[in-house]
């Protein structure tokens, strides 16, 4: 149970629109991979695509190096969890779960045990005769992913499964699937926009926009090292100002912009033409004392346009020149709205994104 997916050239068009562009990845065997990008970027197409529900009208699609671009969606051993649970209302949680062994066609002397063993898995026990209108969103939840690992599927497919609960929540059974899909050793695929979500549940994250895949990293990569202006962006929070390269060293890269020069400490960067400076809030150190700025940093100074309280930290909205930069530090700091502040970044927290 489990398979490495291939996707060969992917190409998709809805008239006159084309909402994949020839998209290409490999994932291994048992691994936890996520599709990100805003709405329209065609992670959602591309899974329908995988699953069966589309055919691409251009490129391949193979499980473990077979084409199945004309295998039909019920022989291709896929289980898809939707955003809508897509439970029967009318019947209990066990005949829920029994929908998927009914649909594979699996002997009726199997069912019983199966479908307590997916009902433990996921903490349901003992609420087999419970109606869906009876149970929480979390545990809706948790049947449908019960009705999907029932089938024992090859590949599991989630479609934005979390955005109907709420944040804690959400958190809670993200875990929970996590924890699930390691146990079991399925290779899963999953879609969402919540960029925490992605960071928080993947071995690696494939980056979308436009029906092109901007990036393909780990999760930690793919923040830290982001490709391009795009990705930087939408992987949680950055600052980014656009710049050109002026000169390296062994140790650094200067860049030129119109907040100044910055020093950058990048040992992947290739040179180009189209370039912005960029760096995360949270390495955005407050400088006390201006006469003595700590080493090994590139200084940012502006007017404080918003400093807002956030519970763990405190936001501060920093107007430089045409741009504002965001920086997230301890909750303990008084930084007054209105005021002129600097704050240090380091040269090795600084990064060259293409565009």
């Amino acid at each position: 149970m489990s398979i490495r997916l291939t996707v060969d050239n992917v190409k998709l068009s809805y008239g006159d629109f084309m909402a994949l562009k020839g998209v290409s990845f490999e994932i291994e065997s048992g691994k936890f991979v996520t599709l990100l990008g805003p709405s329209g970027c065609g992670k959602t197409t591309l899974l329908r695509c995988i699953a069966g529900f589309l055919d691409p009208d251009e490129g391949n699609i193979l499980f473990d190096g077979k084409r199945v671009n004309d295998v039909p969606p019920h022989k291709r051993n896929t289980a898809m969890c939707f955003q809508s649970y897509a439970l029967f209302p009318h019947k209990n949680i066990y005949e829920n779960i029994r929908f998927g062994l009914r649909m594979h066609k699996v002997p009726l002397s199997e069912h019983e045990a199966r479908i307590h063993e997916a009902m433990e898995m996921v903490g349901l026990t003992g609420m087999d005769n419970r109606k869906p209108y009876e149970l929480s969103g979390g545990q809706q939840q948790r049947v449908a992913l019960a009705r999907c690992v029932v089938v024992r599927p090859d590949l599991l497919l989630f479609d934005e499964p979390l955005s109907n609960l709420d944040a804690k929540l959400r958190e809670k059974v993200r875990v929970e699937i996590r924890d699930l899909q390691r146990k079991l050793g399925i290779t899963a695929i999953y879609v969402t926009h919540d960029q925490a979500e992605a960071l928080a549940i993947s071995d690696t994250i494939i980056a979308m926009n436009h029906g092109v895949i901007e990036q393909i990293d780990e999760p930690r990569r793919i923040y830290d090292k982001s490709a391009n202006r795009f990705v930087a962006d939408f992987i949680g929070t950055a600052n980014l100002v656009k710049g050109s390269f002026r000169e390296r060293d062994e140790l650094n890269l200067v860049v030129d912009s119109e907040n100044g020069t910055f020093i950058v400490q990048d040992d992947d960067y290739k040179e180009l033409d189209d370039i912005s400076v960029a760096w995360r809030p949270e390495d955005m150190v407050p400088v006390l004392d201006k006469e003595n700025p700590p080493a090994g940093c590139n200084l940012v100074t502006g007017i404080v346009r918003n400093s807002v309280y956030m519970g763990e930290r405190l936001d501060v909205f920093l107007s430089c020149g045409n741009n504002t930069f965001r920086a997230s530090v301890a909750r303990d700091y008084l930084i007054p709205e209105g005021t002129e502040f600097t704050f240090a970044v380091p040269f090795s927290k600084t990064r060259i994104v293409k565009g």
